[in-house]
């Protein structure tokens, strides 16, 4: 009766342990934008997610020019998610220690509440 125990909790252990391999990749696989440098990095042909929280959506956009790139990261201006069209808005946290240029870019909604990241699509390997 021990040994069936034993290995019931053995093959459970194993099943949980799999199922972060079979869910694929997640957000934390994603290159996440922080910065106006990395927006700076792309360009034509680029591809970019949007991951939006308000409607828990991501959507693939094709960058057009290194102009519309720097468009995602200048300060206050207007974005909308391609699936839900809702506006966000730019804006960058700073940390009250930090300095100037370790500012992080930001996409907030109407109630000032962090909303929608982009992140540059991973590479095919």
């Amino acid at each position: 009766m021990k040994t069936i125990a034993k290995l019931l909790i053995i093959a459970g252990l194993i099943a949980g342990a799999a199922v972060p391999v079979i869910a694929g990749p997640g957000p934390e696989y994603w290159q996440r934008m922080k910065s106006a440098e990395e927006f700076a990095k792309l360009k034509a042909g680029d591809k970019v997610l949007y991951v939006c929280n308000q409607c828990q959506t991501v959507t693939e956009n094709t960058i057009a020019s290194p102009a519309e790139a720097m468009d995602h990261c200048k300060e206050g201006k207007t974005l909308t998610c391609p699936s839900c069209k809702k506006q966000v808005k730019v804006t960058y946290k700073k940390g009250r220690n930090d300095p100037p240029v370790a500012q992080e870019v930001t996409f907030v909604n109407e109630k000032g509440e962090e909303c929608l990241f982009i992140a540059k699509k991973p590479d095919k390997k």
